[in-house]
């Protein structure tokens, strides 16, 4: 992979769904945001849609805070069924921006916080539902579970002030 990773600006913010001790994150990440994410999602759908075995998919990720803490991006690592890298960049510029992160990561703190990605924010907002009605099936079927427990420690870094060089 290359030393300059793909960004693209996140198309809404995460949307959350607390389930007891977990928080479920679920994220807008267009299919054709970079070469690979497509099969990515090809690949989720046929494991739980068909019951066929597919070659699997496996995506990590984790969370960067800028230094100028204006922009929060989730940096994924695609490995199956295609490698690929992408950012998505979140926009902080608001406080409830910031204390939606900031939630996030005293959620992480001490409960578990899972990451999901949909095709678009329609299938994200869908899904939330879907959690909320306690749809499984249909939440997990719009789209990929990336990370089962997200380390959200980074994102502490928003409640202090931002590195400013002299």
């Amino acid at each position: 992979m290359s030393d300059l990773m793909p960004t693209i600006d996140a198309e809404a913010s995460p949307l959350y769904v607390v389930n007891g001790l977990h928080l479920m994150v679920m994220v807008p990440v267009a299919r054709d945001a970079v070469a690979g994410l497509d099969e990515a999602y090809t690949e989720a759908s046929l494991d739980l849609t068909t019951g066929i075995q597919s070659t699997g998919t496996t995506i990590d990720a984790r969370w960067k805070v800028t230094p100028d803490h204006q922009h929060v991006l989730l940096q994924l690592y695609g490995r199956a069924p295609k490698p690929f890298e992408l950012a998505v960049r979140f926009e902080v510029q608001t406080d409830r921006e910031r204390q939606g992160f900031l939630d996030m990561a005293a959620f992480g703190d001490t409960g578990r916080v899972s990451l999901w990605i949909y095709p678009d924010k329609e299938d994200a907002a869908r899904a939330a539902v879907a959690l909320q009605k306690r749809d499984a099936e249909l939440f997990v079927c719009l789209g990929i579970g990336v990370e089962e427990d997200m380390p959200c420690r980074t994102l502490h870094r928003l409640a202090r002030p931002p590195h400013t060089v002299p």
